[in-house]
């Protein structure tokens, strides 16, 4: 063998780790999850992030220099991101315990889901603008890297709720003494005085109607509940402390009647229903309910009855 061989060109692997790169930093934001919110939590991801775009963005040239043990090494340490789903619903889980209103299991797993893929997303965009650049060279792999990130930001940016329910304030009401009321929900019994005082001073109310089948079967789903009762908690904050049930954030269904309402009733520390409805709306939809259907017969049935009840016991 000579030392007289073709240099490498670099440039695909340096612009196929970049467009990886970009990719996956595009998702680290806390605004969704709430998660990552602390700098460990950022430098794991970013390094993550690195890891992810140099696998993808190295295959190329391990082939095109005919390092096929390289490359196979490559695809093997991709398979490792697997441990990234386990790694962090464990740290979701071991915080729920500190959180007065968790995300609840269906949201976590959600969340971990999210994480693998976006390192698996960041290993192919890398790839596909790494061959980009070494077929079309430095331009044309810039090119083909953009629409990469849009398509796959496009991809992994899921349903919300507000695509498949309207959030309308409603009022928040006592009845038969105890039995708190948002618009037609009945939400729970609420025994003590001075929790009644405050959620007819500060509490607030909303109802969710779902503007198709999808979204009934969203609502039906005790995880996306959670999720919803979470993220409204986190936008306005929550009057609750340990041990206190009844101030809890609450999002029920309308039950007997069966009409595929929700309700949601919460002791705000910031008494803003608007903000209340955007949180709702932005809540995602999770994995276990996001292509489930119900075809309700009760829904047109009932709802005459809701219109007819009396605001007031």
């Amino acid at each position: 063998m000579s030392g007289s061989s073709t240099p490498i060109d670099w440039t695909p692997m340096i612009v196929g780790f970049i467009a990886g790169f970009l990719s996956r930093l595009l998702y680290l934001r806390s605004g969704r999850s709430h998660y990552p919110g602390f700098p460990s939590g950022y430098v794991s991801q970013i390094a993550l992030a690195i890891i992810a775009a140099m696998i993808g963005s190295s295959i190329i040239v391990s082939l095109k220099g005919k390092e096929f043990t390289a490359a196979t090494f490559l695809t093997l340490a991709a398979t490792q991101f697997r441990d990234v789903r386990t790694t962090e619903r464990k740290t979701l889980e071991q915080e729920e315990n500190l959180i007065l209103v968790g995300r609840g299991a269906g949201y976590i797993e959600g969340i971990a889901i999210t994480y693998e893929a976006r390192n698996y997303l960041a290993m192919l965009v890398a790839l596909v603008t790494s061959v980009a650049t070494a077929e079309f060279h430095l331009w044309g792999g810039i090119i083909v890297g953009a629409i990469a990130l849009i398509v796959g930001e496009m991809f992994m940016s899921g349903p919300r709720m507000g695509e498949l329910v309207d959030v309308e304030p409603a009022e928040l009401r006592f009845e038969k003494g105890s039995l708190l009321y948002v618009g037609p929900v009945m939400m729970m019994e609420v025994g003590l005085p001075d929790s009644r005082e405050r959620y007819e001073k500060y509490g607030l109310g909303v109802v969710l109607k779902p503007k198709n089948a999808r979204g009934e079967a969203a609502l039906w789903n005790i995880a996306q509940r959670q999720a919803i009762a979470h993220e409204s908690a986190a936008a306005v904050g929550v009057q609750k402390d340990v041990g206190y049930p009844e101030q809890t954030p609450l999002c029920r269904m309308d039950m007997p009647g069966g009409t595929g309402l929700a309700a949601l009733s919460i002791l705000p520390v910031e008494r803003d229903v608007e903000k209340l409805i955007q949180a709702i709306k932005r809540t995602p939809v999770l994995e276990s309910g996001k292509w489930s259907r119900i075809h309700n017969s009760m829904r047109r049935q009932s709802a005459p009855r809701k219109e007819e009840r009396p605001s007031h016991g």
